[in-house]
């Protein structure tokens, strides 16, 4: 599973989003702002409390701050690994993994 989050500014950079996941025969989920604020993914992508939860074998957080109510929902994933310019994010406190870059070029790299 790949999440994306704010760390997007225009609903057009979420193909690199779908890309990455495609690479990795994943599905792609979202932030709550993304869902319900831009309403720029279904809300039955949000993942988090009031969202779905998830299982995955490997979860990948891509500009996603990790707010309580996000890491709720990726609580069990058997590995996160975060994406994110900020060092300091909760999303990287609470991965396995983390990358500190911006997404725009740790993502094409990746994929």
């Amino acid at each position: 599973m790949v999440g994306v989050g704010r760390g997007f500014t225009e609903e057009a950079e979420l193909a690199v989003a779908r890309e990455l996941a495609a690479a990795l025969g994943a599905e792609v989920g979202c932030s709550r702002p993304i869902a319900e604020f831009f309403k720029w993914m279904p809300e039955e992508c949000y993942i988090g409390i009031s969202g779905q939860v998830l299982k995955p074998q490997l979860y990948v957080a891509v500009g996603i701050s990790g707010q309580v109510q996000h890491t709720y929902g990726v609580r069990e994933a058997k590995t996160i690994v975060s994406i994110n310019k900020d060092a300091e994010c909760l999303m990287n406190q609470n991965a396995d993994y983390y990358i500190v870059g911006d997404w725009k070029e740790v993502v094409p790299a990746l994929i």
